[in-house]
């Protein structure tokens, strides 16, 4: 009974795609879990990089005399270099994406520095010195969407 009635609602066009799907739904199901988990996975990459990052942040701190808990990240930012290298080799899957991406890219040191800010990595290496736990350490996404724009509005401005 309402069957019919949704059938009405969807006109011809409608009947068709319904149709289509009801004739390929375990296929196209299959491509949208498989894709699905391909994000999830890419996304759960980016956090591991990060969080990496921030623990090899802390690591060149406490391994550094001159600076501490209390010193100005501007200070640590000059004294220490970020080992962009060594958190993306850890990482063991291939790709990346924030977290409204759309599109995963291939997980690379480029495309880590381009999504993450170093001061934010700073900001919250000191974080986790003063006894945050790492595991609420992610970054930020607003700050992430901020640098892809300003990046591709500098090539566009540049073309």
């Amino acid at each position: 009974m309402i069957r019919p009635m949704i059938e009405a609602l969807l006109g011809e066009f409608g009947r068709q795609i319904l149709y289509f799907y009801e004739a390929n739904q375990l296929i196209m199901n299959l491509i949208v879990l498989t894709y699905g988990l391909i994000m999830f996975l890419s996304w759960s990459t980016l956090i591991r990089i990060y969080r990496h990052l921030v623990l090899l942040i802390v690591k060149q701190i406490e391994e550094n005399p001159d600076l501490g808990k209390k010193s100005k990240p501007a200070k640590i930012s000059k004294s220490i270099e970020v080992p962009w290298e060594t958190a993306v080799d850890a990482a063991k899957f291939p790709l990346i994406a924030n977290n409204g991406g759309v599109i995963p890219s291939r997980k690379s040191v480029k495309a880590v520095q381009k999504l993450f800010d170093e001061e934010e990595l700073i900001s919250h290496a000191l974080d986790v010195m003063q006894g945050t736990e790492i595991k609420k350490i992610i970054p930020s996404y607003r700050l992430m969407l901020k640098r892809e724009f300003s990046k591709s509005e500098q090539v566009t401005i540049n073309n």
